[in-house]
């Protein structure tokens, strides 16, 4: 009994085979399907590798925005702890201002002593961590965030900081080279030191304190005045800064809820 044709093995050929043999009989149906069965198999392709590469980049989003908030968190709150500082020394400007004139009035010099070392040794300012938006922005990462709000937000954080920090530096620069220096030709701080604890001395100094004759000098009055408008001026470049961060965190969360 003769045997009969072969099985078709066309299920065990390769796709170039197969495409040679349709290419031959000039099946074009089938050639059309065996392309669009490789094109489909590359839009496949590319569609899983692109959705397994957006998830990875949204976790990295989502990790990158939990570091800048805790960070934002926590500087808001130094924040508002410098501003606390400055205002301690506006009032305590404010309090000595009271006293100055040609006719003083008669302040103990303890009270003097605790309140002019306070006024030069206090110097506030604001040091807020920057190690995640540091490594954001040096890793080039600033494009993971997607929120177009967010990442304007974002890029404009350094330039805030150092608007204030540039009042901050200014203040710095007049107590260090203008109110300290008047101070030390006029005042035994070695007395005043003594009596804040600063120095541990038997004695306070010889040389008399003089209180009245510094609160009737017009140039201390200008000095301490000034310590009071450049408190003022950080604070009003504070509230900028404050602002941004509030708004940062809000935005973030806005996109990240966080969990109860």
């Amino acid at each position: 009994m003769a045997d009969g044709p072969e099985p078709s093995n066309e299920r065990g050929r390769t796709f170039v085979a197969r495409l040679g043999h349709a290419l031959r009989d000039q099946n074009w149906t089938a050639v059309v399907i065996e392309i669009g069965i490789v094109v489909l198999g590359v839009v496949i392709g590319f569609q899983v590798s692109a959705w397994g590469d957006h998830r990875e980049a949204r976790a990295q989003e989502r990790e990158l925005l939990r570091g800048l908030r805790a960070e934002f968190t926590a500087n808001l709150a130094l924040l508002d702890d410098v501003a606390e500082e400055h205002q301690a020394t506006i009032r305590i400007a404010r309090r000595v201002l009271e006293w100055t004139g040609p006719e003083p009035a008669d302040v103990p010099d303890a009270v003097m002593d605790t309140l002019l070392v306070d006024l030069i040794s206090e110097i506030p300012a604001y040091h807020p961590a920057m190690g995640e938006m540091d490594a954001m922005l040096g890793a080039g990462r600033l494009g993971l965030v997607q929120d177009d709000t967010l990442r304007t937000l974002l890029a404009s954080w350094p330039t805030a900081l150092e608007r204030l920090r540039a009042v901050e530096d200014e203040m710095r620069a007049d107590v260090l080279d203008r109110f300290f220096p008047y101070l030390i030709e006029r005042v035994p701080l070695v007395t005043a030191d003594r009596q804040v604890g600063f120095l541990d001395l038997d004695r306070p100094s010889r040389f008399p304190q003089r209180y009245d004759a510094l609160l009737a000098d017009v140039a201390f009055e200008n000095h301490t005045e000034n310590r009071w408008v450049m408190a003022r001026a950080i604070l009003s470049e504070r509230d900028p800064v404050h602002d941004l961060l509030q708004q940062m965190i809000e935005r973030i969360d806005s996109l990240h809820p966080r969990s109860p």
